[in-house]
């Protein structure tokens, strides 16, 4: 299929297109949101059939098609001026949370509070702990400190905490909201 692609054989760029694009949307729409996500994997598409022939067969190819999306993704924010790191050193509280509710949030709640962080935290929240990049890599793609993107990292988790505890309280997860 990749060499095919290399020939630019539409047949064969249709099918890895349909075969990708669910899993490329999902990245795209917890990057750039549901507004954005389509013309932002469209994108990402390009970019693939522009540069499959630097895939290099080491890894999955999967791993490379979410690489290029990521790398789509973060310059859309970059081009749209949203992303924004908070370097604010805001003292966010924990919030206890019971230990079974993150399992109680089905997948459309928890990518919803995703969604709601603010960008910077998005992005580092999505590279971290979605993606599994360490702090350098993450600051080698974001142009920031290591440092920078830990404490991004540890604010978005306490809003995240913060998110859940408040649904926790007026009992909204897993689609059990009193009416």
């Amino acid at each position: 299929m990749i060499r095919r692609c290399l020939k630019n054989d539409r047949i064969a760029q249709r099918y890895l297109y349909d075969r990708y694009a669910p899993l490329l949307m999902a990245v795209c729409r917890r990057y750039v949101g549901l507004a954005d996500a389509e013309d932002v994997m469209q994108d990402s598409f390009v970019r693939i059939f522009n540069y499959i022939g630097q895939y290099r067969h080491e890894g999955s190819f999967e791993g490379w098609l979410r690489r290029v999306c990521v790398n789509t993704c973060i310059r859309h924010l970059e081009k749209a001026k949203k992303l924004k790191l908070d370097f604010r050193s805001e003292d966010l509280p924990e919030q206890p949370i019971a230990p079974d509710a993150l399992s109680q949030l089905q997948t459309n709640e928890l990518l919803g509070l995703i969604d709601k962080l603010p960008d910077g935290y998005k992005a580092v929240f999505n590279l971290s702990v979605i993606e599994g990049f360490s702090h350098k890599e993450i600051s080698d793609m974001l142009g920031i400190e290591e440092s920078s993107s830990r404490s991004q990292l540890t604010k978005a988790r306490k809003y995240m905490q913060r998110s859940i505890a408040a649904l926790q309280k007026i009992g909204v997860y897993a689609g059990e909201q009193d009416v």
